[in-house]
């Protein structure tokens, strides 16, 4: 599977790849009624997104008889990485730790900090 930074998913592109990652592979139709169910959405709109999205290889498509088959190109993982990747350069000057000490000022309850100092404890054992 592929993903590079030129290939970053719009939002409207990240809706219907999370579809796509849930059901594994679909067709427009069955993209759009699972948009629907949450917003209201005109089905060439939904098409020609997903059109796009095969030009940006971030899908790819199969001829079925009589249906076109859709499936993603991109791992969820991948596309959640460079998306968190281009947060921190872009408003944290590449800096991990000041996006979580962010994290922290907005939501520091001390359920989130516990399960900080878990994980950064747990890092530090995997790095031993």
């Amino acid at each position: 599977m592929k993903g590079t930074k030129r290939n970053s998913p719009t939002n409207a592109e990240l809706e219907i790849l999370e579809i796509l990652w849930k059901k594994k592979k679909a067709t427009v139709r069955e993209v759009h009624d699972a948009i629907s169910i949450n917003k209201e959405c005109v089905y060439t709109s939904t098409l020609k997104t997903m059109q796009k999205m095969t030009a940006k290889e971030l899908i790819g498509r199969t001829i079925n008889t009589q249906s076109h088959i859709y499936y993603p190109l991109v791992e969820e993982s991948h596309v959640r990485n460079n998306t968190v990747k281009e947060l921190i350069n872009k408003f944290f000057k590449g800096s991990y730790s000041k996006l979580a000490l962010h994290a922290l000022g907005n939501s520091a309850s001390d359920e989130n900090i516990d399960e900080l100092v878990e994980l950064v404890n747990k890092l530090k054992q995997d790095k031993k």
